[in-house]
């Protein structure tokens, strides 16, 4: 049985997708940081403990990590971030480790996308930082639309639809996008699986691309991929 890990800001709520996107010769492990979104000095925090997560995680046998959380990695960059998450476990074998930013980022390029359309439940200035940080990425974002939440309570409030009815508005004023990209705690899959079927646009969201790097790194192949970024593997098994 093949093993990754997912480090997680806060609290993990269930049902959560991630389960229904992995092959049965695959189990993922969580650890939590508990991070109190909106307080003060939170994600300093956090980072502080993110040695210990992953040390974790290696223990249980994990052999690829993702760290969730979108802020942090945002605001130091795609190259600082991971040279920042490498630094974690270049003394324990080099696992493979990533932010779940970076994940989504390498997997729009995965599916050609150039010019991706941004849906996130973050206000505009956590977006302007997603922004920078796909362009360093190697991307040329056509925009950034939130829905301004800054704390858990607005966080859980949200609902899918929410993010639906932001993206077929967005689409309708970035024509140049060529693809999408939800960002979000929430269980988002169905949403991003819809939305590539009535856009015609390759759509992410960032389970899919936690999975897609997982199991890219762990070199396992998806029988049944749901999305154009899981079919990825699948075709490449021939």
């Amino acid at each position: 049985m093949k093993k990754f890990g997912c480090v997680s800001p806060s609290v993990v709520q269930l049902p959560w997708d991630l389960p229904a996107l992995l092959p049965a010769t695959v189990r993922a492990i969580v650890v939590t940081l508990n991070v109190r979104n909106g307080r003060p000095g939170e994600h300093e925090r956090a980072l502080g403990n993110m040695r210990g997560a992953t040390d974790v995680l290696i223990d249980e046998g994990a052999e690829a990590i993702v760290v969730q959380g979108v802020p942090v990695a945002a605001r130091r960059g795609f190259a600082e971030d991971q040279a920042a998450l490498d630094a974690l476990t270049a003394d324990r074998g080099a696992a493979p480790i990533v932010s779940s930013l970076a994940a989504s980022a390498l997997a729009l390029g995965r599916v050609g996308v150039k010019r991706p359309l941004l849906i996130t439940q973050y206000n505009a200035e956590v977006n302007a930082q997603i922004v920078g940080f796909c362009r360093d990425a190697g991307l040329d974002p056509a925009g950034a639309v939130g829905l301004g939440a800054t704390n858990a309570d607005e966080v859980n409030a949200l609902a899918a639809e929410d993010y639906a009815r932001l993206a077929a508005r967005a689409l309708e004023s970035h024509g140049h996008a060529d693809g999408v990209f939800l960002s979000a705690r929430g269980n988002l899959l169905e949403v991003a699986l819809a939305l590539e079927a009535s856009s015609s646009l390759p759509v992410i969201e960032q389970v899919q691309a936690t999975v897609w790097w997982s199991l890219s790194r762990l070199g396992v192949k998806h029988p049944s991929p749901k999305g154009r970024l899981l079919a990825t593997i699948a075709q490449a098994a021939g």
